[in-house]
């Protein structure tokens, strides 16, 4: 008999059990009788905390598998499920999804951190290793792993990054510049933060032009209209006075009965189509500094910033850090800040056209 209390010996090897809650939980062989004690004192340490999790054959590969297919499609966008699983099976999966997944240790992914350091850059490994850490959150949330390994390991810094954006002076020479149509599109990201499939997704019974609110349902993204995935992004926003008038005067001009941006057999307007034969020219014609469509989002976050309003509600105009927001929160703060918010921007814009206006008269 072995002088470790819950320890037995078979053969030449030395097995730790702990009974719990009518369980027992044995261990593997070990060669000594002091290992086996060991490893049921850690065992028992971690029954009683509520940090114990069964010991499991699935590899990381295997598990990645099922987080794309019962967390990301239910829970996120589809663009971002695409980019995710395109990101995942290219640079996480062919490096380390042959290991079981509790058995994945930091330094497995410092080692492929440092790989990609050589070929990639830094922004873009930190994506991917921000990406690795969610999904091992989430394995830690379905107690398939008691910690995420990737929590011990310093991202790349990846430094201040610069988005392009345009000054409000800029934004209204363009407005002043295009047709009815474009001026709507150009305003729905520019003064209400919208992403570009939203945009083209929008029907004109999601917006209440006299309350002065956009409720948003759906996207447009790759040739379908798909609902938004998750209840906090099917969300009501408020829109400035501005923005209102430019989407009454393109209602009024287009007569289109349901989407905002009509396209061709009953659909709306393809996004990737306009970007390239409308949006790209704007640019270019009126001489401005090159920019993407999605920067117009990042001109609408940095007005609200420089304006002072705090960041809370700045993150739930911009809906970028705030999808999981609950829906019943966000409802709440929705009268109040976030209004404030949205009104800065009349304020802004007024102030600008009436100087440009003033400069054009003493021209004459």
């Amino acid at each position: 008999m072995s002088k470790y209390r819950g320890v037995q010996k078979k053969g030449h090897l030395y097995y730790g059990y702990v009974y719990y809650k009518n369980k027992v939980y044995w261990s593997r062989g070990f060669t000594t009788a002091k290992e086996a004690s060991l490893w049921r004192a850690k065992i028992k340490t971690e029954l009683t905390g509520n940090t114990y999790v069964e010991k499991v054959k699935t590899t990381l590969g295997e598990f990645i598998d099922q987080y794309l297919k019962d967390y990301a499609k239910p829970n996120l966008r589809a663009g971002t499920v695409k980019n995710n699983k395109s990101m995942l099976e290219l640079y996480i999966v062919p490096e380390l999804g042959h290991i079981k997944i509790q058995e994945l240790k930091p330094l497995h992914i410092q080692k492929l951190q440092n790989k990609l350091l050589k070929t990639k850059s830094t922004i873009y490994v930190f994506n991917i290793m921000r990406l690795l850490r969610q999904v091992l959150n989430i394995a830690v949330k379905w107690e398939v792993i008691p910690s995420n390994p990737s929590l011990k390991i310093d991202l790349p810094r990846t430094g201040r990054r610069d988005y392009k954006i345009l000054t409000l002076e800029q934004l209204i020479y363009i407005l002043n510049h295009v047709d009815k149509r474009d001026r709507a599109i150009i305003g729905l990201a520019a003064f209400a933060g919208l992403r570009r499939g939203e945009i083209f997704g929008l029907q004109w019974e999601d917006i209440d032009l006299k309350q002065k609110t956009i409720n948003l349902q759906r996207q447009y993204f790759l040739g379908k209209v798909v609902p938004l995935k998750t209840e906090s992004s099917k969300t009501e926003l408020p829109i400035c006075k501005k923005l209102a008038l430019i989407l009454a005067e393109w209602k009024l001009a287009s007569g289109a009965p349901k989407w905002v941006f009509p396209g061709k057999g009953n659909k709306p307007l393809y996004p990737d189509t306009w970007v390239a034969k409308h949006f790209r020219k704007i640019i270019k014609y009126n001489n401005l500094p090159p920019i993407r469509f999605h920067d117009l989002r990042h001109t609408f976050v940095s007005v609200l910033i420089g304006e002072g309003i705090p960041t809370a509600d700045v993150q739930r105009l911009a809906r970028h850090a705030s999808y999981q927001t609950t829906i019943d929160i966000y409802h709440h703060l929705l009268p109040g800040e976030l209004r404030k918010g949205v009104n800065k921007i009349d304020l802004l814009l007024q102030s600008i056209e009436k100087s440009i206006e003033e400069k054009a008269g003493s021209r004459l």
